[in-house]
């Protein structure tokens, strides 16, 4: 049990720093039709993790937009060609404008989003909008924010599409899928937090080196135990930085503030419940406890030896 106990701090750590070093996969696909292609085909190698994201978007809406002006749409009739040549048109202005929305709600994965929550609307609903209303494309968004064009079961969609003078494949072709919005990191900490976690870190393993090395806490030093360790624990929960939005499309997290905060969480909960085993373990030991006493007693003109057991549980 000594040794379980002894490792346990170096396996919540371990747990810890495994997680937070787990990679974000951002490098999937800009569209699930086309792939990757149009970037491939203009910088000769594909995108990575560190790639712009709006560069990737607006590479891709481009290559859509010339693959389409180049497409053979003589069987289609005269009304609808215009129809096409304005949404092209469109297309080409909503492409150099550069406003994209963002994926905000996935993390992991890239996904469509119709319209986001600071009211950016995607190509497809950027080009309903300017021909149909913007309440349209809300309505759309309400049903589909991050649905894929091709999955859309909709009729104000379908019926759109239909006198568009593009076709549903064209349409899905045309819609980026965004990746997860990036948080920049950035290490900051203030001295006072500094100061308090090394004075609370460097008393919890201290504690916890001498319970371990004596095999058992004595009952005071297991009490100190349990509130420098909670207090360590608080200290790591309130300084936790979370994701704050920042001034250049993403979110910002003080990385090193991060780390010592799990740092504090996790020494803390290991001193925690290494006093707190000492505690029970010493009270169990105490309450069961084995005595014995040999007497003597006269009986009938002669001694008699008797012998007394207790055992308390």
């Amino acid at each position: 049990m000594k040794k379980i106990i002894s490792i346990l701090p170096v396996c919540v750590i371990s747990i810890l720093i495994f997680s937070f070093e787990k990679a974000v996969n951002n490098n999937q696909t800009i569209n699930p039709h086309l792939g990757d292609i149009s970037f491939v085909n203009k910088f000769g190698h594909q995108p990575n993790k560190k790639t712009d994201e709006n560069l990737r978007i607006k590479t891709h809406l481009e290559y859509v937009e010339t693959r389409l002006r180049k497409k053979d749409i003589s069987h289609l009739p005269g009304e609808l060609k215009e129809k096409r040549l304005q949404l092209l048109n469109l297309l080409h202005k909503y492409s150099q404008a550069g406003v994209f929305p963002r994926n905000y709600d996935y993390k992991e994965r890239r996904k469509p989003c119709f319209i986001d929550k600071d009211k950016r609307i995607c190509a497809v609903g950027y080009l309903i909008e300017k021909t149909a209303g913007r309440q349209t494309a809300e309505n759309i968004n309400n049903k589909h924010k991050y649905d894929e064009l091709s999955a859309m079961n909709d009729k104000t969609v379908q019926s759109w599409i239909k006198h568009s003078g593009l076709t549903r494949e064209e349409c899905a072709m045309i819609q980026p899928m965004y990746g997860p919005t990036p948080v920049y990191s950035y290490n900051h900490i203030s001295t006072s937090y500094g100061i308090s976690s090394s004075l609370l870190g460097g008393i919890n393993l201290s504690l916890n080196a001498i319970q371990i090395a004596k095999g058992k806490g004595g009952k005071a030093i297991s009490k100190i135990g349990l509130i420098t360790g909670a207090g360590q624990v608080v200290l790591g929960i309130t300084n936790f930085s979370k994701n704050a939005p920042s001034t250049w499309n993403g979110n910002t997290r003080n990385e090193s503030q991060r780390i010592l905060s799990m740092l504090n969480i996790s020494i803390g909960t290991s001193t925690m419940l290494l006093s707190g085993w000492y505690l029970i373990a010493k009270k169990k030991a105490k309450n069961k406890i084995t005595t014995w006493n040999i007497y003597s007693y006269p009986d009938r003109n002669k001694m008699v030896v008797g012998l007394n057991l207790t055992r308390k549980f």
